[in-house]
């Protein structure tokens, strides 16, 4: 409206003038309005085209902050996690440690080494208060070294196990913190040794506790303290993985700590990997310089544990934009002055597609977006293959390959047992076009569902995608329920055995407490015959031997069918229905002799030196009687099939810890042990050393999950060739103590 009023105003302005100064200016009044419109249309697209730019650099700029916070949030956690296992596990030993790590450093990237640092106490804490014990702080003056016991991988900078933490300022100064704010504390710089000379790197260091100690004032926290489990960075790591696997646009990054001091602020500069000239290195320590241009520029703090860092973000030269007619100006602006009226049209219309370009651009970046999200954080393993079984993509790393680097075609990411069966599967996939699965498991206990759905382009089939789904924990539970199954089946039938056997043995107690009573009447009358009439057999026997046997007979009938009735009391304990309650008082002194009572016969035919010792009276622990006593016959069992020959001891000690919060029941045997491979896997589901018919491998699985259920422990103390101990601990009921 505001154009049309300017250009009426001028129409009105020109009426005076004569027809011949109209004819004479016409084309020089047509010739200014072309060019003021082709020059406002030029400007107009232009600054269109800037703006999307730079909405464009912000929006890539934001979101390599948010991978590199997400790889820095995800390093520290490799820390917590650390801590979590030690906390998890009263004794770590160096292969759990270096197995858990090297898991760590292969899902994050970008961790330098991770440690595990035991304090070393060398006497008491000094009542020494000069100045010198006070500049050492807490460490020196409680006369604790912290050593490196743990660490993978091993570094050849000085950090290696047996180094001091307490005896570098820095790296005491940063435990003294951490150790009195019980919190995930982080250094500033530090300079680490690569094979490229030296980069800036940085230390996590987290406190763990005594398990059950209370942390709440810093004086707690000190005493209760454990070690520290210790994260070493290295920043271009970091952000090199982060930054990999966001598309290359030509954008660059600078790395500060704002926490520390002037001058020490620098930690790492990031060149895209776009820029063909990258600037030389610079030394940043003395006073950092920032050569990109300062109205481009995008900078967030977050942060970093008890630290803030900042990252700002600039474009290069040729920094990659998506917008569309990037030379449309030039075009208007040439054009323009031959055809003004054209020209216009056209630029209305070209404005109005950038517009919608730009939408239709912005909306298929959200979805690419979404869809990455969804395909990267999918549980399963996803690929897709080609019509000739190339590798097209995959959402993420497979555990392993087995095929080795060289291998062609998918199949080398399964084991060799399913390969042949997987090529097949496939084919017939891309033939018919019909979806289709296998079932096959790994190397290590674990169990593994293929699924191949066809991918159809244009009508026919370009290729599959296979979606590998972990259903070891499915597979558990089938077998699970099966087992169950099978026992509740043993049930009903030991409960309808024993209903069968207790008829008649109740028939020959009764029977055999009369014959009791008349043998005192029959006794008394067969002694005045021998007297009337002398010796005689009764029964082929001479009646001498049988007037003292016959009560031994008597006797023994009665204890055999009282035997009989605790045989079918058992039998009836073990078919009844378990409620699955956990929240009963259970005597875990009943449970072991009902344990025992069940299993005399295994103990009578593998040993004959099986003891039990109870030191009675145990108070109650909170539970489920029956899940217990299967605990305590699956361990036993074990135990007693272990065993090399009879001779060979079994020994169960039930007993109140010191603190008397757990009790503690330990089964040791003088078996054949665990060897040191197997004993990180004994308690795994589906694992066992017999045969294929002597064990299902869920004994140790499921006794693992009932104790863990009753909020206890369970640990396993094993030496090849000389016996194996299994402890039990199981909370004390509250009130029972």
């Amino acid at each position: 409206m505001c154009r049309r009023m300017a250009i009426n105003m001028k129409v009105s302005g020109t009426n005076n003038i004569g027809i011949a100064a109209k004819e004479h200016w016409l084309p020089a009044i047509v010739f200014l309005a072309g060019i003021t419109v082709t020059m406002s249309a030029f400007f107009t697209i232009k600054g269109e085209l800037d703006s999307h730019r730079q909405a464009e650099f912000s929006w890539e700029a934001h979101n390599r902050n948010n991978a590199l916070k997400k790889g820095i949030e995800d390093g520290l956690e490799s820390v917590k996690a650390v801590r979590d296992l030690f906390q998890a596990s009263e004794h770590v030993t160096q292969p759990e440690f270096r197995y858990f790590a090297r898991a760590l450093l292969a899902r994050y990237r970008g961790i330098h080494a991770l440690e595990w640092v035991s304090p070393v106490r060398h006497g008491f804490a000094t009542a020494d208060k000069s100045a010198e014990a006070a500049d050492a702080g807490l460490v020196a003056s409680h006369g604790i070294e912290f050593r490196i016991t743990y660490i993978e991988p091993i570094r050849h900078d000085g950090q290696e196990p047996g180094f001091d933490y307490a005896a570098e300022p820095q790296y005491r100064e940063l435990m003294e913190r951490a150790w009195g704010s019980g919190q995930l504390t982080v250094s500033g710089r530090i300079r680490l040794i690569q094979g490229n000379g030296p980069q800036y790197g940085f230390i996590a260091i987290q406190p763990v506790y005594v398990v059950g100690r209370p942390v709440a004032t810093e004086e707690q926290r000190r005493e209760a303290l454990r070690g520290f489990s210790v994260g070493v960075f290295r920043i271009a790591d970091l952000a090199s993985a982060a930054i990999s696997r966001l598309e290359p646009r030509g954008v660059e990054f600078l790395v500060l700590d704002e926490s520390a001091e002037p001058g020490q602020q620098f930690l790492d500069f990031y060149a895209s990997r776009l820029d063909k000239h990258p600037q030389a290195t610079v030394d940043y320590t003395e006073a950092p310089q920032w050569s990109l241009r300062e109205a481009v520029r995008v900078r967030q703090t977050f942060p970093v544990a008890d630290r803030i860092w900042s990252i700002t973000n600039a474009p290069i030269d040729n920094f990659r934009s998506a917008e569309g007619f990037a030379n449309g100006p030039n075009i208007i602006l040439a054009g323009g002055g031959m055809l003004t009226l054209t020209m216009t049209m056209f630029v209305f219309y070209t404005r109005a597609s950038i517009r919608v370009r730009m939408k239709i651009e912005q909306e298929l970046r959200e979805s690419g977006q979404k869809l990455r999200v969804l395909f990267d954080q999918s549980p399963d393993f996803i690929l897709t293959v080609d019509r000739d079984d190339n590798c097209l993509m995959i959402n993420r790393p497979m555990p392993k390959r087995y095929g080795g680097e060289d291998f062609q075609g998918s199949a080398g990411f399964f084991p060799e047992s399913v390969q042949a069966s997987y090529r097949e599967v496939l084919k017939n996939v891309l033939q018919s076009g019909e979806a289709d699965e296998i079932q096959f498991s790994g190397d290590d206990p674990s169990w593994w569902e293929l699924r191949i759905v066809p991918l159809r382009m244009a009508g026919s089939v370009a290729g599959a995608m296979v979606i590998v789904k972990d259903i070891t924990e499915k597979r558990m539970l089938e077998v699970h329920t099966i087992r169950n199954a099978r026992l509740a089946s043993l049930g009903v039938l030991a409960a309808s055995v024993a209903h069968e056997i207790n008829n008649p043995n109740n028939a020959i107690q009764f029977n055999a407490s009369i014959l009791s009573r008349s043998w005192v009447d029959i006794l008394r009358i067969l002694k005045i015959y021998r007297t009337e009439h002398g010796d005689f057999t009764l029964g082929g026997v001479p009646v001498e031997q049988a007037l003292t046997g016959t009560p031994r007979l008597l006797e023994s009938i009665a204890s055999s069918a009282q035997r009989i009735q605790t045989i079918v009391a058992n039998l009836k304990h073990l078919a009844r229905p378990d409620q699955g309650e956990l929240d009963h008082k259970v005597d875990i002194a009943e449970v072991l002799r009902t344990t025992l009572s069940i299993l005399q016969n295994q103990i009578r035919m593998l040993c004959d030196d099986c003891r039990m010792e109870i030191a009675e009276p145990l108070p109650a622990v909170r539970g489920n009687a029956q899940q217990l006593e299967q605990v305590f016959i699956n361990v036993i069992l074990n135990a007693l099939q272990s065993l090399p020959q009879r001779s060979a001891a079994v020994r169960i000690t039930a007993n109140l810890e010191e603190s008397g919060e757990y009790i503690r029941v330990t089964v040791s045997d003088q078996g054949i042990g665990i060897s040191e491979e197997n004993q990180s896997r004994v308690l795994d589901p589906f694992f066992t050393t017999k045969g294929e018919h002597d064990g299902t491998g869920l004994g140790l699985s499921i006794s693992y999950r009932i104790i863990q259920n009753h909020q206890g422990r369970m640990a396993l103390n094993s030496r090849p060739g000389d016996g194996t101990d299994v402890i039990m601990q199981l909370p004390v009921y509250v009130g029972a103590r």
